[in-house]
């Protein structure tokens, strides 16, 4: 009983193994104009055109826009970006719970 399962469980894997690159194909296709979102951390501080942010786990700094509310963001705070097709596209357009800052 125990070899026919693991056999079922190889034929699965194959099976799998099989697909998976179709899959991820069609979905980064599929998917590819689509407005993705990130948090990331500020690193420097807003400038009067670009920040500083940076992905966690991650020492790639990502100089990027922002919108005028985030003007007085400090180093420190987490910031939601957006971006289409890759992130050298990205934007930070509110605070990391989607929340623009006080005062604005």
């Amino acid at each position: 009983m125990r070899k026919r399962k693991l056999n079922a469980q190889n034929e699965a894997l194959a099976v799998w193994r099989a697909l998976e690159p179709q899959i991820v194909e069609a979905v980064r296709r599929e998917t590819a104009d689509c407005v993705r979102q990130k948090k990331l951390t500020v690193v420097t501080a807003p400038n009067g055109t670009t920040m500083g942010v940076m992905q966690p786990n991650d020492s790639t700094i990502f100089e990027i826009p922002y919108v005028s509310t985030l003007a007085n963001v400090p180093v420190g705070t987490m910031v939601l970006v957006q971006y289409f097709y890759g992130m050298s596209n990205m934007i930070a357009v509110s605070l990391g719970d989607g929340t623009q800052p006080e005062g604005v």
